[in-house]
């Protein structure tokens, strides 16, 4: 029978399910949490300097509840918290630093475990010490109450509790001498912004607490930018969490989410800038101020990178590039009604991006309609292959969906490989060959100049049906820039292909002085792939020489700019 001060606290599911299982709320021990802080805890900067640490709005609601729920335990022969993981999202400028470093502090000298050890992990030194660290030092150096009890060491950033002989310092993920030593890790961590932080620092430091009763891993967050980063599998996570999403039970992760829709687009957005804004921010109008937040969005929705931005720090939704080049609603306008086979007998441009080891390969077609004028303003739609080796797939399934792009038809995996077979390739875009009216098909010299050779042998129309395309800023600048304004214009149709769909979402251009630009291939190790876009801009390029269909190409028409 849950108790009616459980269920005033019962937020989600997996809640409900906890009260099921004999968890429950013992109110005033989070109440004493709170009221601790308030009285040992002092805000050092900005207009609230000096005053008390009062937790307000989501403050309140996270620490009442994350210290508050318990459960009796024969192994500790008392009542000890639910959570021993904390993961809390919650968007930039709503106190996040602060309050993690005041938990930090109450883990430390208000908690009464003797010999407690206290970790700030950060992605870097400076940000665990000058962040974190730096608020913890302040508030602790506020108190007079705690500077009777701690010890302050400037240099290693390190609060030392005497009466319990327990301490708190900065760790970060960049500190490879002490990577060794963060595997026998013995406390309680805390880490902040955890979107950037390394997934294998991360996995170190995991069961810091293990051989203790009330360990506390807290992680505290805005959304990032990386979709494939253990910050991005964390969010996932806490939701998961909360929904009991596939049967997910897990009652010791506390998952706190403050963000807007993810799928939002900047057309939402545009609509009621301050509902979502409200959602993200629970601080709202107590330290997030509606006028300057609304000053802050008209500021950057001029700029795709700058709204970018915008959506993933005061909105908290997660972006896929630090530098995005098209806009999710650009997409999404260009979403076609046809289908593959509708398209076939029709003449078309292609472009193959071809990889050379466990990246994918990715093969485009465009099929452009007539010219509409001498502008060469024409319309096209495209389609798009990928290959994969299945070495590769298995190997990064659990990061990106590859299986899933596999089942639903968008991945080709080439089976018992660990690298991409040119033959299986080949093969493939012959049958394509066969299906469309391929009439030029642009390729990467340095990698396809093999099985394009090949496959010109049997379907190449004339000797230069197939060309190559460098690899530069002066070549891609053409269709690059005509790529964009097609997308801007609605006038380059796609089908919905999840791998490209997902491919420009976080797609980068390179920019020269001259604002010629082309795309930016990632890091070989990053997640994120181009293959599609690139293809994509080099059968445009193939499809605007088709003889009579589109005249002259884009840049033949327009010419570059050069200095």
């Amino acid at each position: 029978m849950t108790d009616s001060i459980t269920k005033r606290w019962i937020r989600n599911e997996i809640d409900e399910r906890a009260a099921a299982a004999g968890y429950r709320v013992d109110e005033s021990r989070g109440v004493d949490v709170v009221r601790w802080m308030a009285k040992y805890l002092c805000l050092y900067e900005g207009e609230w300097a000096g005053q008390p640490f009062e937790c307000v709005d989501w403050q309140y609601e996270s620490t009442v509840r994350m210290f508050g729920w318990v459960k009796y335990t024969e192994r500790w022969n008392r009542e000890i918290r639910r959570f021993r993981n904390a993961s809390i999202w919650v968007a930039k400028k709503n106190g996040k630093s602060p309050t993690l470093a005041a938990w930090s502090l109450y883990l430390l000298c208000g908690d009464g475990e003797p010999g407690q050890k206290v970790f700030l992990c950060a992605k870097n030194g400076q940000q665990a010490r000058e962040i974190s660290g730096k608020h913890a030092i302040e508030m602790c150096r506020s108190s007079p109450a705690l500077m009777r009890e701690c010890t302050i060491n400037k240099s290693l950033m390190q609060i030392t509790h005497e009466p319990s002989r327990s301490f708190m310092r900065p760790l970060s993920s960049d500190n490879v001498r002490s990577q060794e030593g963060q595997e026998g890790l013995n406390g309680s961590v805390a880490i902040d912004e955890t979107h950037v932080v390394d997934r294998k620092f991360v996995s170190r430091i995991s069961r810091a607490g293990i051989s203790r009763s009330e360990p506390l891993q807290i992680e505290a967050s805005t959304a990032g930018n990386n979709p494939s980063g253990y910050g991005k599998e964390r969010f996932d996570y806490a939701e998961a969490v909360n929904e009991c999403r596939d049967g997910l039970v897990d009652f010791t992760t506390f998952a706190l989410i403050y963000a807007a829709p993810q799928d939002l687009t900047p057309t939402d957005l545009a609509a009621d800038p301050i509902k979502y804004g409200k959602m993200a921010n629970p601080a709202w109008n107590r330290i997030v101020g509606e006028e300057e937040f609304v000053e802050d969005y008209n500021r950057s929705k001029g700029s795709i990178s700058a709204l970018a931005d915008f959506m993933m720090y005061r909105l908290n939704i997660w972006q896929h590039s630090s530098n995005p080049w098209l806009s999710r609603d650009s997409w999404s306008r260009c979403l076609g009604s046809f289908t593959a086979p509708e398209l076939e007998g029709q003449p078309c441009g292609g472009g193959l991006d071809l990889s050379r080891t466990e990246d994918m390969t990715a093969f485009s077609l465009v099929f452009p309609e007539e010219a509409e004028d001498e502008y060469n303003e024409f319309k096209a739609k495209m389609l798009t292959w990928y290959w994969l080796p299945e070495g590769a797939v298995q190997k990064h399934a659990a990061t990106v969906p590859y299986l899933e792009w596999q089942k639903q038809g968008w991945l080709r995996v080439i089976p018992d490989s660990d690298v991409i077979d040119y033959s299986f390739v080949q093969r493939d875009i012959a049958e394509l060959c066969e299906r469309y009216d391929i009439q030029m098909i642009a390729y990467d010299k340095k990698y396809s100049y093999d099985i394009m050779q090949r496959l010109a042998d049997k379907h190449a129309e004339t000797d230069d049906s197939f060309y190559a395309f460098d690899q530069t800023i002066m070549t891609y600048a053409g269709p690059t820039a005509q790529f964009e304004r097609m997308i801007l214009a609605g006038d380059l149709q796609h089908d919905g292909n999840a791998i490209t769909t997902w491919q420009a979402g976080h797609v980068e251009v390179k920019t020269d002085a001259n604002d010629n630009r082309r795309p930016i291939k990632p890091e070989r190790n990053e997640m994120r792939k181009v293959d599609g876009i690139v293809a994509g801009i080099m059968a445009l390029d193939a499809a605007g020489r088709i003889d009579g269909l589109v005249g002259e190409s884009f840049y033949e028409s327009h010419g570059l700019e050069t200095t």
